[in-house]
C-alpha cells in the first residue's frame, strides 16, 4: 500500500514566512502582510531560466486607484479592480511559479521572496518602490538591487531565525514529482486595469 503524501499549502506557508520576515528585517517592517495575497501558478518550461515569482501591485503610482494618460488625441482613464480575500482588501498579489521555484536552492528561494517583498512601496499603498531613473522598478542597476537583497537575506539568516517558517523552502522538485508532497495554494489571475473613461483632449 502506498503511503499518503504530505500536503503543503504554499499560500499559507508564504504568508507565515512573510510575517516572520517583516518582523525581523527592518527594511520590510513597513509592509502590512494583511494586504498581500500569495498565489501559485504552473511553470511549463524546463530548467531554471525564467520567472520564479512575480509581484502585481494593485494600485497605480502613489497608491492611486485610477490613472489617466494621453494617447494621441484621446484622454484615457484606467481603473484597477479591487481584489478581496477573506474580507480584506489586497494591495499586492505575489505569484510563485511551480515547479520552477522548486529548482532553486534554499537560499535562492528565500532571496526570491525577499526580492518581491522589497518591491513594495515604503507606504505599502499598492504601488511599488520606485527608484530614480528610467528603470524605476530596480533602479539603474539590477546588480545593485540584488546586492541589497543578498545583504538582507544574509543578515536575516545570521540572526538564527526559527526553522519552522522556513521548512517548506527545503522542498525540491523531485519530491513533488514523485508525489511525496502535494502542493496546494490559491490560484488567482492578475487583475487587469480597465478603461473607464475616454474623451478627446
Amino acid at each position: 500500500m502506498k503511503g499518503s503524501s504530505a500536503s503543503i499549502d504554499f499560500s499559507a506557508e508564504l504568508d507565515t514566512l512573510t510575517r516572520e520576515l517583516c518582523r525581523r528585517i527592518p527594511e520590510l517592517g513597513h509592509i502590512d502582510p494583511d494586504r498581500l495575497l500569495f498565489s501559485i501558478a504552473r511553470s511549463r518550461a524546463e530548467g531554471t531560466h525564467g520567472t520564479y515569482a512575480r509581484i502585481a501591485p494593485l494600485r497605480f503610482a502613489g497608491g492611486a486607484r485610477e490613472h489617466t494618460r494621453r494617447r494621441g488625441p484621446w484622454r484615457e482613464t484606467f481603473r484597477l479592480p479591487e481584489l478581496h480575500h477573506q474580507q480584506r482588501e489586497i494591495y499586492y498579489l505575489i505569484t510563485i511559479f511551480i515547479p520552477r521555484f522548486l529548482r532553486l536552492s534554499f537560499e535562492q528561494k528565500l532571496s526570491t521572496i525577499v526580492h518581491e517583498l522589497y518591491h513594495i512601496s515604503e507606504t505599502c499603498d499598492g504601488d511599488i518602490r520606485r527608484f530614480a531613473g528610467r528603470n524605476f522598478a530596480h533602479g539603474s542597476s539590477r546588480t545593485a538591487y540584488n546586492r541589497i537583497i543578498k545583504q538582507l537575506v544574509d543578515r536575516y539568516l545570521a540572526g538564527n531565525p526559527p526553522e519552522s517558517p522556513l521548512t517548506f523552502l527545503h522542498l525540491d522538485e523531485i519530491s513533488w514529482q514523485q508525489q511525496h508532497v502535494h502542493i496546494s495554494g490559491i490560484t488567482t489571475p492578475v487583475p487587469r486595469a480597465r478603461l473607464v473613461a475616454r474623451s478627446r483632449s
